[in-house]
């Protein structure tokens, strides 16, 4: 994995650097003027071509780094690139652009160019052919000024700029798959999350202090001044709060886990696993947070536990319904309660609750389970199907008569289904992370389901008729099955549960009927749940589909 820090030019270009300024301790005039501290500019304030005629990389840091060379003769690849790309020297400041190209620039240089006769070519070429990038913006959102007198956040491009900039060039290169963005400055990542949601995130954070007298940035965690920290994006961090300093309600491992988006995309339920210390042991709340302020309402809902002790997962299936997973804390013969029951938001501070479906007690007619199992003694397969796992984690409506629910094996201390098989080792006898579909009994209808996006469809088979796939689940192929009612321009999107587009089908115009469109492709995709989009020219309609092996 290649770790570098990116900067932007005047011109917007990206380039490879750690500091916002072009330090005299590491850099030199190609011109051999002499550059010192107070010669050191901003890279916002050069032009690519300025950077990279003027300066280069071709200091020695000193005596703290003994074994650092500037002996070109050790870097063959790099002067070879340099060579051919018009750079002044091997140790000039690259792009982002230029980091990439270097990168399929060195694999040919072992498989076909001059490095091809090394003895250790093969493997060079193969390394870098699979190598990965964590890209960190460098971009600092203080307020307050620097030693040299200078507001931090000016002293780069804006945190905008760098999410375009930086993800664009990770799209145009095809490296979705092998680069992330990293920061500490939150507000970027937010950014690529929003409109880059193929491109992984990674959030940094560091709790280094910033003193009056300490000329460095300061860790993301502490506050400018009075106010909360500006690197996060507006999170709120109660900077070194402690129990010492304020009590604790939350129990250990009893904070949110689950938690529901209002199907109208306005509120957020985070409902807590544990209940508060203090109160009733059997009742743990749902806060409702308003995301437009920002801010908690004021309003919360009580969920009372029957014989369960915590909560697995939240969500809404339309405005005032939502299911929730209850369990105990068993694994394996000893578990007595893993459910789900239906939730209903009414006058009242309190959720009625309705069961829907005991999942140590499925129906497995067609004997799936016993197909699928490794182990030979493995625990609740069979006719009678049991999910006997101690964190059931996640909950997905795909629509009124059938869920997917899923498991977290935390590994590797989860024992639920293998538990027959001690005999085994250790590794063999973990728990694997299931995905089941349950089709309801009539009788356990969940009724009215809006997808979130769609129109209400009060009626979900009128609803599951206008476009749906068969099989589902499905594993190498299936069929999206599409019913018009007039004769509209059609596009289909499928996207992943991270909301990642996998396909686009622009259908063009098709006639009022019924048409089938096969989907022969599919056994590449990761198994899990598949959002289907289907708009015609004046509505639009959602349905799910599951990929299974």
């Amino acid at each position: 994995t290649l770790e570098t820090d990116c900067g932007i030019t005047s011109d917007g270009v990206v380039v490879l650097s750690h500091d916002p300024h072009i330090q005299n301790s590491k850099a030199i005039k190609n011109n051999g003027v002499a550059y010192n501290l107070a010669d050191e500019v901003l890279i916002k304030d050069l032009t690519l071509a300025q950077l990279q005629s003027t300066f280069n990389l071709n200091k020695l840091l000193g005596s703290a780094f003994p074994k650092q060379l500037n002996d070109t003769t050790l870097v063959p690849v790099a002067v070879s690139f340099a060579k051919a790309n018009g750079l002044l020297h091997p140790y000039t400041i690259p792009t982002l652009n230029q980091l990439f190209e270097f990168v399929n620039f060195y694999v040919t240089y072992y498989t076909t160019g001059d490095g091809k006769t090394h003895p250790d070519a093969v493997k060079r070429a193969k390394n870098a052919a699979r190598v990965r990038f964590n890209l960190e913006t460098k971009f600092n959102p203080r307020t307050d000024i620097d030693e040299r007198g200078t507001q931090f956040i000016s002293r780069t491009a804006p945190a905008d700029s760098f999410a375009v900039k930086i993800a664009k060039i990770i799209i145009a290169k095809g490296m979705t798959e092998r680069a992330d963005i990293q920061s500490f400055a939150h507000q970027t990542l937010l950014k690529v999350q929003q409109s880059f949601p193929m491109i992984r995130t990674v959030y940094l954070f560091t709790d280094g202090p910033k003193l009056p007298t300490n000329a460095n940035d300061g860790g993301n965690l502490q506050p400018q001044g009075s106010n909360l920290s500006p690197w996060l994006g507006g999170l709120y961090w109660p900077y070194r709060s402690t129990k010492y300093s304020n009590s604790f309600r939350a129990q250990r491992s009893g904070g949110f886990e689950g938690t529901a988006l209002s199907v109208d995309k306005t509120k957020l339920f985070p409902l807590l696993e544990l209940p508060l210390a203090g109160d009733n042991n059997k009742t743990i709340l749902a806060h409702e947070f308003d995301l437009a302020t920002k801010t908690y309402t004021g309003k919360s809902y009580k969920y009372k536990f029957g014989e369960g002790t915590n909560i697995g997962d939240f969500c809404m299936f339309n405005q005032n319904n939502g299911l929730i997973v209850e369990r105990d804390n068993n694994q394996g013969p000893t578990s007595k309660v893993k459910r789900i029951y239906k939730v209903t938001m009414n006058a009242t501070d309190t959720l009625t609750k309705t069961l829907v479906a005991d999942l140590l007690d499925l129906q497995d007619i067609n004997n799936l389970s016993s197909g699928l199992t490794t182990l030979a003694n493995d625990y609740g397969v069979g006719t009678t199907y049991k999910f006997p796992y101690q964190t059931i984690e996640s909950i997905i409506v795909v629509d009124s008569a059938t869920l997917v629910t899923i498991n977290d094996n935390n590994y590797p201390f989860s024992v639920g289904r293998h538990v027959g098989d001690i005999a085994v080792t250790t590794d063999d006898i973990t728990d694997d992370n299931e995905m089941i579909m349950i089709k309801l009994d009539p009788s356990n209808n969940i009724g009215h389901v809006i997808v979130t996006g769609t129109e209400e469809v009060s009626d979900i088979a009128r609803f599951n008729t206008a476009i749906s796939n068969y099989p589902n689940p499905f594993a190498s192929t299936t069929t999206l099955s599409i019913s018009l009612t007039n004769t509209s321009y059609v596009n289909v999107t499928i996207s992943n549960m991270m909301g990642e587009t996998i396909e686009i089908l622009d259908l063009g115009k098709l006639n009022e009927g019924f048409h089938n469109i096969d989907l022969k492709n599919c056994s590449g995709l990761k198994n899990g749940v598949y959002t289907i989009r289907m708009k015609t020219d004046d509505k639009e309609f959602i349905t799910r589909a599951v990929k299974t092996n």
